[in-house]
């Protein structure tokens, strides 16, 4: 056989051979799949609760730097200051075990989970706590915790074999934002609000013991001075995650600011509020600052059902006078 015809028998059996097989990715999954367990949330709250107990053994929160964050850790430090003051009642206990837990289906982060504890030890309502986790390489962090009020019923969730589907704050009856803004519209007197009219009608505990305590203040400075009181949403954002029904839990902070300006008189002050000041009586201006976490069940869009606020934890985080 001449070279030539060796290269043409050469290239027509490699004409001929069979086409190395390419792989193939699989397909994504039309929905997310769960990015947690139930016993994965449970070691998470254990590994929390380490964390914070070694804080509120010395109250140092310099020490829960690890574990928490956003609104929780500005509560506990508050709540550190007022038991070194006297108030030896003030650190909200957090329980580990779970009665519900919801974890959102995704693949993404920031993540947000949910979880209802178990009751108290003192037999007090259970708590409506959430973590969040940054990124893949951080460590979930306790951002909040409430106190579910008296016979606040949950909205159904998928459980945490489903997960939660992401939401669209668009497809809410009030998106997130919304709903701390329609909130602190309502503590303002607001009822015209376009959001703070999606809230249901009745007065909830957390405005109560607001307007009760506004209203003691008022009575101290009458004839002696003004007062006047602000609110507004937190800095921290809010936290979101996906019901059953296409609706969503809404979690978020708002900031009670009450200012207090004396001519020519004198107030005193008792409880808490003497206690962080470290003086009894004020002969000029006072500022009182609380923090408040509140939980929302927010309906879908075109719902007929309000926005339900579903508990809140409200705490004097800071005190200025004179």
């Amino acid at each position: 056989m001449t070279v030539t015809g060796a290269l043409a028998a050469g290239l027509l059996l490699v004409g001929c051979s069979t086409p190395l097989p390419e792989p193939e990715p699989e397909a994504a999954p039309a929905v997310p799949p769960p990015a947690l367990t139930a016993a994965q949330v449970e070691r998470i709250l254990e590994d929390v609760s380490t964390v914070v107990a070694e804080g509120d053994e010395v109250h140092d929160a310099g020490l829960l730097g690890p574990r928490v964050a956003g609104p929780a850790l500005d509560l506990r430090t508050a709540q550190y200051a007022e038991v070194e003051a006297g108030d030896e009642g003030a650190v909200t206990a957090i329980p580990e075990g779970t009665q519900t837990v919801v974890v959102p289906s995704t693949t993404q982060w920031p993540r947000t989970v949910m979880a209802v504890t178990e009751a108290p030890e003192d037999l007090r309502a259970p708590l409506l706590v959430t973590l969040v986790q940054d990124g893949p390489r951080s460590q979930f962090e306790l951002w909040s915790w409430v106190r579910l009020f008296p016979g606040a019923q949950m909205p159904p969730t998928n459980q945490p074999e489903l997960g939660s589907a992401e939401v669209d704050p668009e497809a809410l009856l009030l998106t997130p934002e919304a709903v701390l803004e329609g909130y602190v519209a309502l503590l303002d007197g607001d009822a015209e609000d376009e959001a703070a009219q999606a809230f249901d009608e009745e007065d909830d505990p957390l405005r109560a013991q607001i307007a009760a305590v506004r209203a003691g203040y008022e009575g101290l400075v009458v004839d002696k001075g003004t007062l006047t009181e602000t609110y507004e949403p937190g800095a921290d954002g809010v936290q979101v995650i996906g019901t059953a029904e296409g609706g969503a839990i809404v979690v978020g902070s708002v900031r009670t600011s009450t200012t207090i300006t004396l001519e020519d008189s004198t107030v005193n002050l008792g409880g808490e509020t003497a206690a962080l000041l470290g003086q009894e009586v004020v002969a000029a201006n006072l500022a009182i600052d609380w923090t408040s976490t509140v939980a929302f069940a927010v309906p879908p869009a075109g719902s007929e059902e309000p926005v339900r606020v579903l508990g809140a934890e409200h705490t004097l985080t800071e005190v200025t006078g004179e």
